[in-house]
């Protein structure tokens, strides 16, 4: 009988809860307050700018600086001295509220490093042959790639197709061979005002301005000449410009 009783008891207590809609559970909230990104970021400003970076350099935003959450009360901001490197500034903030250390947040700038090189001028294709008005100088962000400027690349011969203000590496051409090995060229010998012109046959090749090697049928002798335009070989014995 008491085994029934205590069982209805229990039955009946279930019921109150579920009824009631369970136990009562107390949920401490914290409350909090939110500290935006973009005034981190404004307070990082003026230590910014105190940095020297030196030579044709600025300081371009590394990543979007999140919003920081943290509990509710007194906050305080301090601003540290930026910390460069040759890549990086941060500048560290950090966060306190009542007093008491929240945490250190950084605010990070990328150095971004300019030079002057030769660019596209237009869209090329390739394959094509490099001309005064395919090239020009430009200030161009610094990838680590060698620069150079528009006259090395005239008369070459590019490899893969470049946009239209892209740097050109002497790398990404090659020599446009106007004399190949084997053929026969004309070559012009310059002694004071008295030009000669034989038909040679080139021992190397080469492009514009390149020297090569040459070979008389007739006389049996071999010279070298500058390459000045199509199968065109000159020799100057006097030194002085043609």
């Amino acid at each position: 009988m008491n085994v029934m009783r205590n069982a209805a008891l229990a039955a009946a207590l279930v019921l109150a809860v579920l009824a009631s809609g369970g136990p009562t559970v107390a949920r401490a909230q914290t409350a909090t307050q939110r500290i935006a990104g973009p005034r981190l970021e404004a307070l990082a400003k003026p230590a910014l700018a105190r940095v020297h970076l030196g030579g044709d350099a600025e300081l371009q935003r590394a990543f979007a600086v999140p919003d920081q959450i943290v509990p509710a009360g007194t906050l305080s901001l301090e601003v540290g001295s930026a910390i460069p490197t040759p890549a990086y500034v941060n500048v560290p903030i950090t966060i306190d509220v009542n007093g008491r250390f929240i945490r250190q947040i950084f605010v990070g700038y990328r150095v971004q490093r300019f030079v002057r090189t030769a660019v596209a001028a237009h869209d090329l294709v390739p394959g094509s042959v490099l001309t005064a008005s395919d090239v020009k100088m430009a200030r161009v962000p610094w990838t680590g790639q060698r620069t150079n400027g528009t006259n090395v690349l005239v008369g070459r011969k590019i490899l893969a197709a470049v946009r239209a203000g892209s740097p050109i590496a002497i790398e990404a051409t090659q020599v446009n061979q106007i004399v190949k090995p084997g053929a026969t060229v004309v070559m012009i010998v310059r002694d004071g005002g008295v030009a000669v012109v034989a038909d040679v046959v080139a021992r190397t090749g080469g492009g514009l301005g390149d020297n090569v090697s040459v070979y008389n049928p007739q006389t049996n002798k071999s010279l070298s000449g500058t390459v000045i335009g199509p199968d065109r070989v000159e020799l100057n014995l006097s030194g002085d410009a043609p």
